[in-house]
């Protein structure tokens, strides 16, 4: 499964995909797997330090071939009995929120 991630302070994240064994999704969509590197936040804020670098590479893959992805979304298109079906999803910075944005509504 494809899990990309936008959070980039995020332990699991490298090179904007998600490397945990299991993501959780609340019934907001929001991620309760994110954990925030401290580490990472810091280099992120101190821009002297990377304004020289060039652009960070990108994971087309996970190292990880199983992952359990776990979601509370239960009007969520892809929730089938509480596990996501999609091919992939993304999750995004949302305004210090991390979101699933591959979440569609079913009416």
């Amino acid at each position: 499964m494809d899990i990309k991630c936008r959070k980039t302070i995020c332990k699991h994240n490298k090179g904007q995909c998600c490397f945990a064994c299991c993501v959780d999704i609340d019934k907001n969509t929001v991620c309760k797997s994110y954990d925030k590197n401290i580490e990472k936040e810091n280099e992120k804020n101190d821009f002297s330090k990377r304004m020289f670098e060039s652009a960070p590479e990108y994971e087309n893959f996970r190292h990880i071939k199983n992952v359990f992805l776990n979601c509370e979304a239960k009007d969520c298109i892809f929730n089938n009995d509480g596990k996501c079906r999609a091919n992939g999803i993304t999750i995004i910075d949302d305004n210090e929120k991390s979101s699933c944005a591959t979440y569609l509504f079913e009416e």
